[in-house]
């Protein structure tokens, strides 16, 4: 039975580009919404009531390294992405301003980020656009789409997640509602994670198969 709670996807940009939201309804587009302010992206969030909210950033910076277990996880699975390295070394490198700024959304979210253990409680989790689309696709591999990036994960809503993609106007809004599909699957148990409590998990859709 496909879920009736609300879900929220959010993809991360640095401070200028800031945040883009999106609220699924049953896996249904609900509304959307773009800020530079964290603050304003989780009370709009949180005023939704969702069960879970995906965002597109890393929950926390490696312990000691240059990358963090879900993202090595991923890669062995054959998804690339990108590594985040402890919190000293990401101070050192402008490149990582987005994940502070992820940082700052997280906490002003101030929900439970999901370490492992699922609750019927409201919480975060981690996800990853490029991952959900090759998820999504797993059982038809040979008839992925092919093209740009904002053609491929538009063509993968359409067709892998029956969505209505006439109020998303960029790419952004695109990986947020793909992160909000990503959240209902977590919401219906069906999902895989990848990582460990030390480092955090990437949550991604379990598809059946066939």
């Amino acid at each position: 039975m496909t879920s009736i709670n609300t879900t929220i996807g959010i993809d991360v940009g640095g401070v200028k580009k800031g945040f883009h939201a999106v609220a699924n309804k049953g896996r249904q587009y609900l509304g959307k919404l773009h800020s530079t302010d964290p603050e304003v992206i989780a009370t709009w969030a949180l005023n939704h009531q969702p069960s879970v909210i995906a965002i597109d950033a890393p929950c926390m910076f490696s312990e000691h390294g240059r990358s963090r277990k879900p993202e090595r996880d991923l890669v062995e699975n054959g998804m690339r992405c990108f590594y985040t390295p402890s919190r000293d070394l990401a101070a050192k490198s402008r490149f990582y301003d987005w994940v502070f700024n992820a940082e700052r959304l997280y906490q002003k979210i101030g929900l439970p980020i999901f370490m492992g253990n699922q609750t019927s409680t409201p919480c975060v989790i981690e996800t990853f656009p490029h991952a959900i689309q090759m998820s999504l696709w797993k059982n038809d591999s040979s008839l992925a789409p092919e093209g740009s990036k904002s053609t491929v994960r538009r063509t993968t809503l359409v067709q892998k997640a029956d969505y209505n993609i006439s109020h998303l106007s960029n790419i952004d809004f695109i990986d947020a509602a793909l992160c909000a599909v990503s959240a209902d699957y977590f919401d219906r148990h069906q999902f895989n994670a990848y990582g460990c409590a030390n480092e955090g998990f990437i949550i991604l859709p379990k598809i059946a198969l066939k």
